[in-house]
């Protein structure tokens, strides 16, 4: 009995099945694509987007208050005077944007972390700036939008935002407000001539 539960088990391996041999690829092959290795970033960039009067302030607080260390910049600072009264003057905008990502970019190359952008950013062209200054000094983009109900009521946006953006100012933004951002969809972004 005993040589026949041996002779049974005879061809019994501990080293599992064999493997079968596979034949490689000659080199002239292409090679199969390679998973780049994970990474982690340790720098963070929050790109804030949505309508005036949606909550970014209030998200750009909350985050501050989460991340002490957070530094929050707004193109909106430029029109803020000494004295903390607010006068918008739309023919400089684009120089308000400008200062805004200098001052980004000085904040980039410190390496300050998080940076948090508080302006509408409805466009992906309108980020594209922070995010090539985000893929340059390897910061993680992280888009956040408001999670209010009324983020794209115009009528309550109306009522709510706080510099006074008429409803007809607020309604062309949310015709043209961008969906689904990605970090490859704005790095490709093109502002429209």
């Amino acid at each position: 009995m005993a040589e026949r539960l041996i002779s049974s088990f005879g061809n019994l391996s501990l080293d599992g099945p064999p493997r079968p041999r596979y034949r490689q690829r000659p080199p002239d092959r292409h090679p199969a694509p390679q998973r780049p290795p994970p990474s982690r970033f340790s720098k963070h960039i929050y790109l804030l987007r949505g309508l005036p009067g949606s909550g970014k302030s209030s998200l750009a607080r909350k985050l501050k208050r989460n991340f002490p260390s957070a530094v929050v910049l707004s193109t909106d600072d430029y029109f803020l005077m000494e004295d903390g009264t607010y006068i918008y003057n739309p023919d400089l905008l684009q120089d308000a944007h400008r200062w805004n990502q200098r001052r980004a970019r000085k904040a980039m190359t410190k390496g300050r972390t998080p940076i948090v952008i508080d302006n509408t950013n409805i466009r992906a062209w309108h980020m594209k700036p922070y995010a090539v200054m985000a893929l340059e000094n390897a910061y993680q983009v992280i888009f956040l939008e408001p999670d209010t109900h009324w983020k794209f009521n115009v009528k309550e946006l109306t009522r709510r935002n706080s510099h006074g953006v008429p409803r007809g100012k607020i309604q062309r933004m949310k015709d043209v407000y961008e969906y689904n951002v990605t970090f490859r969809s704005v790095l490709h972004a093109e502002k429209p001539s």
